[in-house]
C-alpha cells in the first residue's frame, strides 16, 4: 500500500472518532482546557514551551506595534510589555503559527479542524450539555472603570492607512431578539471618540440580522465586546453560520462547561474569563465613517459610513492583557481549521475518496483551496471540487491532487499542476457566483449587500486509470540516525 494512502487512512482512523463517538465530550485535561480558555495561562504555557518572546522596550501603539509584529509573523508570540499612553501590555500572534496552535491544543496541528468538527456534532445534537453558568462576578469585572475611555486602552492603528486604532481581535455578544440567545462573532472595530466606535458586519451574519430588526423598532441593540477570551471560544466565533449559542461549541471542545458572566449596563452576558469586557449599545439608523483598514486579502478596505456603537462601561481583570492581531495569517489559520473541518465533513458524505483540505495562506484562508482525493474513478477530482465549492461559498479557486501530492506543500501542488492538469479538461470555470465582499475581484451588487465573482476549478489529478508515464520518482527510505555525519 502506498505510503500516502496508509497516512490517509490512519487519518481518518484518528479523525472519526472524534467526530462520530464523541471523543470530544470528554473532558480535555485541565492543563490543556486551561490554556484554551485562558490567555493568561495561555501565555504561560507559550513562555514555558519557548514560543514566546517579551518585548521590553516601550513601543508605540501607533504602527510600531505592528511594524515589530509584522517581523515576527509566523514565528514566535510576541507580548508588548511597555505600550505608549497605556498600562497595559499587548499580546499578538496566537494564530499565525499552525504548530503554535496544534501544540496548545494538544494535538498534532493538522487534527485541530477534527478536534474543532468533533465537537460541532455532539453540540447540535445536546446543546445543554453544557449549559454555561451565567455569575454576577467573574475575572473579567475584577475592575470597573469608573470612566469610560476607550484611549486609555492600548488599541493600537496596525497599517500605515488605517482610519484608527482597531479592535480586530474582540468577541461581540449579542442576544437575539427574538429568542433572547447569545450570539457570538468577531468584528473589525474602530474606536472614533472616547466612548464611541464604528465597525463593518459582513452580509450574512447573524448580527446585520438582529439589528435589522432592532432598526424596525428604532431600538437599540445591546452587545459586549469581549477582549482576550481565549484561543478556544475566540476560535469557534470564527465558525461561520452555526447559529446562536455556538459558544457551547467551546464547551464540547473542553468538556466543561465555558463560564459568561453578566454585564454592568447592559442585558447581554460577557465571558467571564476575558481579560476585558466593553460594554455598548449599537445605535438604531446611525451611520459614522469607519476605515480604511488593512484586511485579510493584504489589500485595505475602503471608508464608508457604517454601524456605531456607543459605550457604556468598561471592566477588566486587575492584571489584563489586550489582544490584537494582523490580518495576515492569523486570519487566514482560524478561517482556515474552522472551514477545513467543515468541507471535510460535508463534502466527505458525498465524495468519500477525499482525504484532507487545506485552506492554503496564498488563498488568504478564505478564497483556495486544496483537496487531497484517493482516486478510483474518472470523475472523482472534478466532483470534490464542485462540492467543496457548495460547502464554502467564499472559495474562488478549488485545486484537486492526488495522494501522492503533499497538499500542504505549494511546490508540490504547483508540480502536480504543472504535470497533471489539462486545461482543455480539467478547467472549471464558474461565472456570476457569491463571493466575500472583502476581496477587491469581487464585484459588489448596487445594494451593497454581497457580490459575484468568477470561480476556477483545476483537476490536478492524473488521468483515471493512472498509466506507468504518471508514476512518480521514489527513493529508499533512510533513517539518519544511523549514519557518521559531520
Amino acid at each position: 500500500m502506498k505510503k500516502t494512502a496508509l497516512l490517509g487512512i490512519l487519518c481518518l482512523l484518528v479523525v472519526f472518532p472524534w467526530i462520530n463517538a464523541g471523543a470530544a465530550n470528554r473532558p480535555m485535561p485541565d492543563d490543556v482546557a486551561e490554556r484554551l480558555v485562558d490567555l493568561g495561562s495561555c501565555i504561560d504555557f507559550l513562555e514555558k514551551t519557548d514560543k514566546l518572546v517579551r518585548v521590553k522596550s516601550e513601543v508605540d501603539p501607533k504602527y510600531e506595534l505592528a511594524g515589530i509584529a509584522k517581523m515576527y509573523e509566523g514565528k514566535k508570540c510576541l507580548l508588548f510589555e511597555q505600550v505608549k499612553g497605556s498600562d497595559y501590555p499587548v499580546f499578538i500572534g496566537l494564530l499565525w503559527n499552525r504548530n503554535t496552535i496544534g501544540d496548545l491544543f494538544a494535538v498534532p496541528k493538522e487534527e485541530v479542524p477534527f478536534v474543532i468538527a468533533g465537537a460541532i456534532g455532539p453540540w447540535k445534537k445536546n446543546k445543554d450539555q453544557y449549559p454555561s453558568p451565567i455569575l454576577d462576578k467573574g475575572p473579567a469585572n475584577e475592575v470597573v472603570e469608573q470612566e469610560v475611555d476607550l484611549y486609555k486602552l492600548p488599541v493600537p492603528i496596525h497599517a500605515l492607512k488605517d482610519g484608527g486604532p482597531y479592535f480586530d481581535s474582540s468577541v461581540v455578544v449579542v442576544k437575539n431578539p427574538e429568542t433572547g440567545i447569545p450570539n457570538i462573532s468577531i468584528h473589525r472595530m474602530m474606536v472614533t471618540g472616547k466612548d464611541r466606535l464604528t465597525f463593518l458586519i459582513d452580509p450574512g451574519r447573524h448580527l446585520g440580522e438582529y439589528l435589522e430588526i432592532m432598526e424596525k423598532r428604532n431600538e437599540p441593540l445591546q452587545v459586549t465586546i469581549n477582549n482576550g477570551v481565549g484561543l478556544a471560544p475566540w476560535i469557534v466565533s470564527a465558525i461561520p453560520r452555526q447559529g446562536d449559542g455556538k459558544h457551547g461549541i467551546a464547551s464540547h471542545i473542553l468538556g466543561r462547561p465555558v463560564r459568561l458572566m453578566k454585564a454592568q449596563t447592559v442585558d447581554v452576558p460577557a465571558f467571564a474569563d476575558a481579560q476585558f469586557v466593553i460594554e455598548a449599545e449599537i445605535l438604531p439608523n446611525v451611520r459614522e465613517p469607519e476605515g480604511p483598514f488593512a484586511e485579510v486579502t493584504g489589500y485595505y478596505a475602503h471608508r464608508d459610513n457604517r454601524w456605531v456603537m456607543q459605550v457604556k462601561a468598561i471592566t477588566h481583570r486587575k492584571d489584563p492583557v489586550f489582544h490584537t492581531l494582523l490580518s495576515g495569517q492569523e486570519v487566514w489559520n482560524a478561517v482556515g481549521f474552522t472551514a477545513e473541518a467543515k468541507i471535510f465533513a460535508t463534502v466527505k458524505e458525498s465524495v468519500p475518496q477525499l482525504q484532507r483540505v487545506y485552506l492554503s495562506p496564498g488563498g488568504c484562508g478564505f478564497y483556495g483551496a486544496v483537496v487531497q482525493v484517493e482516486k478510483d474513478g474518472p470523475e472523482v477530482g472534478r466532483k470534490a471540487i464542485e462540492q467543496t465549492f457548495a460547502a464554502f461559498p467564499p472559495l474562488q479557486r478549488v485545486v484537486a491532487v492526488d495522494t501522492d501530492v503533499n497538499l500542504y506543500d505549494p511546490i508540490d501542488v504547483n508540480w502536480a499542476i504543472t504535470t497533471r492538469f489539462n486545461p482543455d479538461s480539467d478547467l472549471m470555470i464558474m461565472k456570476n457566483q457569491p463571493g466575500h465582499i472583502l476581496n477587491p475581484m469581487v464585484q459588489i451588487n448596487p445594494d451593497g449587500k454581497g457580490g459575484t465573482v468568477t470561480k476556477m476549478g483545476m483537476d490536478a489529478t492524473a488521468p483515471y486509470p493512472r498509466t506507468d508515464k504518471f508514476e512518480r520518482v521514489k527513493f529508499i527510505e533512510v533513517d539518519l540516525n544511523k549514519y557518521q555525519m559531520e
